[in-house]
């Protein structure tokens, strides 16, 4: 049978415990929600960045196409000189298509980096504050 003194002493305890529970979770939730942000900052960087890739791709291969038609009217006179022509636009568009990919995976590589350093950061702060909170909550007991 517990004693006033020492239901008093478990009630202070325990609210203590409480409050220190919720300080370490809204200084948790700090971080993470920071992180949140910084991955959904990072996704419209990364899709802004990629858009914008895409759209010069676009406008050389309508470009490309422009030349070639272009062209046409010299059908008839150099057949050859034509095929020859086609030929290597056709690796020029490869060139460009394989040059649109690099840049891409590299946007896509350099985003990745820049969430591992903020995740990274982000555990770093949530361990600390994991830390903190315990030796409080350490403190407390005695």
């Amino acid at each position: 049978m517990e004693t006033a003194t020492q239901e008093r002493t478990s009630r202070t305890f325990e609210q203590a415990t409480i409050a220190n529970g919720e300080a370490a979770a809204l200084s948790l939730g700090i971080p993470l929600t920071e992180l949140a942000l910084a991955t959904a900052k990072e996704h419209t960087r990364l899709a802004a960045e990629l858009q914008v890739a895409a759209l010069e791709a676009l406008h050389e291969s309508q470009a490309t196409a422009l030349r070639q038609l272009a062209q046409w009217p010299d059908v008839a006179a150099d057949p050859l000189h034509l095929w020859h022509r086609g030929l290597a636009e056709s690796f020029d568009s490869a060139q460009r298509a394989l040059t649109f990919m690099a840049a891409s995976t590299r946007l896509v590589a350099q985003a990745g980096e820049r969430l591992q350093t903020a995740t990274l950061d982000t555990g770093r702060r949530v361990r600390e504050t994991l830390d903190s909170s315990s030796a409080a909550r350490d403190t407390t007991r005695r």
